[in-house]
């Protein structure tokens, strides 16, 4: 592998990925939202960039839509895009976690939730794994309809059932993908048995080392550089903000 272009803090990744959601024109909500996905991607001990950089891309590009609508019957809630695109997973994920916030227990034991036509469908899993509520099993199909699921529970730990070969960063697939709550027990199933652990206790050996960014991180920079407002002379000489040109 590469060396890293940077290492950065988890306060770092959370201070650089929202602004840079933001460049692209996500609404502050929604990109700090973003922030606690990236950041429970590096405390993964993956690299958030890698993985982040092209929904964002798509967002810039209109290739994706942040514009749903949402529907409900009495076994699932169906989110979908309102537009002739794809949906944003960075719309779609924290979506979901509204509605697994405000659910009682009882009606989403039974009840799943699905999201129609998503971009980059693992961002999903991660949204819904960051805010560490419950026990969830998030499946999808990839491009190639191979099936895949990320199991999360509610102490921050985290399963994916593909092999560790398999490259999250390029999954991406205009693809439905279904929430449903699990049992505790489930983590430990026969379905499960095997695949790739990652434990929040990695969290602590990440924080001593920092998160190690690739060559996937100038483009998080350079979506994070538009949030940031020119200096002029006018504003340098009366002190304001912290503007492109640093006068310390």
């Amino acid at each position: 592998m590469n060396s890293p272009e940077i290492t950065l803090s988890f306060n770092e990744i959370m201070f650089f990925f929202s602004r840079a959601a933001m460049g692209v024109g996500l609404p502050y909500g929604l990109a700090e939202d973003f922030g606690r996905i990236s950041v429970w991607i590096a405390a993964s001990g993956l690299d958030p960039a890698a993985i982040t950089s092209n929904a964002l891309k798509s967002i810039d590009e209109a290739q994706s839509s942040l514009c749903s609508s949402q529907t409900e019957n009495d076994t699932e809630t169906i989110l979908k895009p309102s537009e002739e695109k794809q949906l944003s997973a960075l719309m779609a994920g924290p979506t979901v976690c509204d509605w697994i916030s405000t659910k009682d227990t009882e009606i989403t034991e039974y009840k799943n939730y699905c999201t129609k036509n998503i971009d980059y469908p693992f961002l999903i899993a991660a949204a819904v794994g960051a805010l560490n509520n419950g026990n969830w099993e998030i499946s999808w199909q990839d491009y190639k309809g191979f099936p895949c699921s990320v199991l999360t529970d509610q102490h921050g730990n985290w399963k994916k059932s593909w092999d560790s070969a398999f490259d999250i960063s390029s999954m991406s697939a205009s693809t439905n993908v279904i929430i449903k709550s699990v049992d505790s027990s489930f983590f430990n199933s026969e379905k499960w048995k095997g695949k790739t652990n990652y434990y929040k206790k990695n969290r602590e050996r990440i924080l001593e080392t920092g998160v190690k960014l690739y060559d996937t991180w100038p483009i998080i920079h350079s979506y994070f550089c538009r949030c940031l407002v020119p200096s002029t002379e006018e504003t340098r000489i009366s002190g304001a903000g912290a503007g492109l040109v640093d006068t310390d």
